[in-house]
């Protein structure tokens, strides 16, 4: 087992019962799968996600990635894991500013050497709410235009922010951006949408460098392109992608060409989000 240096601080926990912690972390997210608890947030034949509870402490998710044979945990010989990976890159991402749940520790079953099975245990950001259930919570409400015009700002330069520090998330649909809003702290100063922040999921899909190219910001703007309910409006798209632009060093004729890659790369594709009842799929062309 691996674990972060500030886990204990997190916790409020002595590090030596991060062990035991743990233990009973992995012990609840194996309890809570097989009764098919609600805060089981994920189960599929690669991942499972659950939420924890432990008496006296607080919540922690727990990410489970599942054995996918002999094949692909030899790989675990050469090269990082998922588990590994996603340990590593949270850790990177909160030293480079940028929103995300820190892992607290990793834990991996093996067998002959090889990492056959891996759990991330990882801070629990309550009060947030995935990008594409939230835009949808929001139109429901009947959100000002202020507000839409907020949102598209605040997302715009949290993206460009990325890509302008060299930071790529190669899966960036909007079920994979948490908004925290802060709405949970019962402030009615102003609308909730000018104190969203954002954070990342699935982090273990995040790469570094000194430069995100084009070709890499086209998939990403096309990915939030193709995962973004057709009821938020041309206007605050153009909005958003005005404020990336700014905020990822894109010049005017730059934002032109890149624009024109998104829809061409969009082109004869349907949008696909998670609403409140579940999966919800849209014809963009139709409505542009």
């Amino acid at each position: 087992m691996v674990t972060h240096p500030d886990a204990g601080v997190i916790l409020d926990l002595d590090p030596q019962e991060l062990p035991r912690f743990v233990e009973k972390c992995l012990l609840e997210h194996h309890r809570v799968l097989a009764k098919h608890r609600p805060n089981v947030r994920k189960d599929a034949p690669e991942t499972a996600v659950t939420i924890v509870h432990i008496p006296g402490l607080p919540a922690v998710c727990v990410k489970e990635f599942r054995t996918r044979g002999r094949l692909h945990a030899l790989k675990s010989l050469f090269r990082h894991t998922q588990g590994r990976r996603a340990f590593v890159n949270g850790g990177k991402l909160l030293d480079a500013g940028v929103g995300a749940a820190l892992p607290l520790a990793l834990i991996q079953e093996r067998r002959f050497g090889a990492v056959e099975t891996e759990w991330i245990v990882m801070e629990h950001l309550a009060d947030a709410v995935e990008l594409d259930r939230y835009l949808v919570k929001r139109i429901e409400a009947g959100w000002s235009a202020d507000e839409r015009r907020s949102l598209a700002l605040a997302l715009g330069r949290f993206i460009g922010t990325l890509h302008g520090r060299g930071i790529y998330h190669a899966d960036l649909k909007t079920c994979n951006v948490l908004v925290y809003d802060g709405a949970a702290e019962g402030c009615a100063v102003e609308p909730p949408s000018r104190r969203a922040r954002f954070s990342l999921l699935d982090y273990d899909d995040v790469s570094f460098s000194a430069l995100v190219n084009d070709r890499r910001k086209v998939k990403n703007l096309t990915q939030l392109f193709l995962s973004t309910p057709t009821a938020v409006r041309a206007s605050d798209r153009l909005r958003f992608l005005r404020e990336y632009a700014l905020h990822a060093g894109i010049n005017r004729k730059e934002r032109k060409i890149i624009a024109r890659r998104v829809r061409r790369q969009a082109a004869g594709r349907r949008i696909l989000y998670v609403g409140l009842n579940g999966d919800v799929v849209e014809d963009w062309e139709t409505k542009s």
